[in-house]
């Protein structure tokens, strides 16, 4: 907008058109990075990479295979308590932690399954501690967003030589991400999508549009009506 706006002024000093620059808007927009996402064959050697004999690897590969299946803010997959899965109905039910409002989704096959081998043969026994997700050495208390869990998913990312493909995130952002492309290049609409990622309105899922490669490009305009005057040699 700054650039247009100096333009505009040179404009008027030449003398071409008087009032272009108090056309441009002075209102600014913030600048949204587009999403790092991975494949799906990455994804599931991510999920698949912790050591599973050891008791903090079930707890890893449980988090894992979490974030990867429902996009869940690492805030909320640290705050999950053992009361927020409904196994009856297949279920999982927490407040979110950033909007407050209560999200609901479905505990898939493979996410409950690792989720009730951690419980029954990794978690530490006897702890009052009701988060499900604990530290595997004492104090077992409940995990921090910050620390533990960029631990868990780096040595992912570390033990499956894992890159992004600009180079940067190696957390559970990018399994976030990956989850809200994968909706959206098999069609799923925005406002679902939405709803599933906990968001308050469809704005805050427009970060992953760019990430769908395929329909940005249909989204691309020709020359029709512009066509260039020559070719630069």
């Amino acid at each position: 907008m700054t650039a247009v706006r100096v333009l505009c002024r040179f404009l008027e000093d030449s003398g071409y058109c008087a009032g272009l620059s108090r056309a441009v808007p002075t209102r600014f927009s913030r600048r949204v990075n587009s999403a790092v996402v991975l494949p799906p064959d990455r994804i599931e050697e991510l999920t698949n990479s912790p050591d599973v004999s050891k008791p903090a690897g079930r707890r890893d590969r449980a988090l894992l295979l979490l974030a990867a299946r429902t996009g869940l803010r690492p805030v909320d997959m640290v705050g999950l308590r053992l009361s927020d899965i409904d196994w009856k109905q297949g279920q999982i039910a927490l407040t979110q932690h950033k909007t407050g409002t209560v999200l609901t989704l479905p505990l898939l096959a493979d996410v409950g399954e690792a989720i009730a081998d951690y419980l029954l043969h990794g978690r530490p026994a006897g702890v009052a501690d009701d988060h499900v997700f604990l530290r595997a050495q004492a104090p077992h208390v409940g995990l921090s967003p910050s620390h533990s869990l960029y631990h868990v998913a780096s040595y992912a990312f570390a033990r499956t030589e894992t890159a992004a493909p600009n180079g940067n995130g190696r957390g559970f952002r990018v399994l976030r991400a990956s989850f809200a492309t994968r909706m959206l290049e098999g069609g799923t609409p925005l406002p679902v999508i939405s709803g599933a990622l906990g968001h308050r309105g469809i704005d805050s899922a427009k970060h992953y549009l760019a990430a769908d490669e395929r329909r940005m490009r249909e989204c691309c305009l020709d020359f029709a009506g512009i066509e260039p005057r020559c070719a630069r040699s």
